[in-house]
């Protein structure tokens, strides 16, 4: 099944050329034939490759349909950028780790998935492996070995483009009473157009004869309170007088 494929699989899949033959592989991957003829086995008891034989000569090896796609999605992955998993994989590796067994103890990810990304990074030249005696031993290059100690690269202009949030696009009005026709453009100000009335609303007019006679009116009730008062003092007094006269 496709999960189950390692890296030591994906490795092996990657030696196999249309002339090979299974009583010759070893030399392809430096190993035993006894090695060679296990990982075969293995190989093709996860349909990744099939053999045709023919007596009395050697034992072709053909990779099936199945090996043909983990190789296309190995070299498709190889062309993503550098993500997390992968600078884990980075850390491990400076830390002591070589062997896909150390790997697979450290990082607890799907073998396929692991396989992807170390594919991956030998192909972007962070590391380089070495097939040997039907172990794979990966070490760090100076690019990957720099890689793990500075953490995550920068991203690049492009990207960080994508991520900054546009300034001045249009805003929805909202709790306004006013319709949008009622509104125009007005001049930009730090890059945002500012909605403002499209006309003022005309003044009241003023009656000028009403407001003149009601001044009038008021002068005539100042006048007359005036009298009145002006009256009320003469008869107060008028009445003490009479009082005084009258007690004397």
């Amino acid at each position: 099944m496709p999960d189950e494929v390692n890296f030591i699989d994906l490795v092996a899949l990657t030696r196999i050329t249309p002339d090979t033959v299974a009583e010759r592989f070893g030399g392809l991957i430096n190993s035993s034939f006894f090695d060679a003829s296990n990982i075969l086995a293995t190989l093709r008891q996860k349909g990744l490759i099939d053999f045709t034989t023919s007596f009395p000569g050697q034992s072709a090896v053909t990779i099936t349909e199945l090996g043909k796609k983990i190789l296309t999605d190995a070299a498709t992955d190889s062309q993503k950028e550098f993500g997390e998993l992968d600078l884990t994989i980075l850390t491990q590796l400076s830390n002591g780790k070589r062997t896909m067994q150390d790997l697979s103890g450290a990082i607890n990810v799907r073998p396929t998935d692991l396989a992807m990304h170390l594919y991956k990074l030998g192909q972007q030249k962070y590391l380089m492996y070495d097939f040997r005696n039907g172990i794979v031993t990966i070490t760090l290059t100076e690019k990957g070995f720099i890689q793990a100690k500075s953490g995550m690269p920068t991203p690049t202009p492009q990207a960080a483009q994508e991520k900054t949030s546009t300034v001045g696009a249009p805003q929805q009005l909202q709790g306004v009473g006013i319709l949008p026709d009622q509104f125009q453009q007005a001049q930009p100000v730090g890059g945002v157009k500012a909605a403002v009335p499209a006309s003022t609303p005309p003044s009241p007019t003023v009656d000028i004869n009403q407001l003149e006679a009601n001044i009038k009116k008021a002068k005539r009730k100042r006048v007359y309170g005036i009298l009145v008062l002006f009256v009320a003092v003469i008869v107060v007094v008028a009445a003490l007088v009479i009082k005084g006269v009258l007690k004397y």
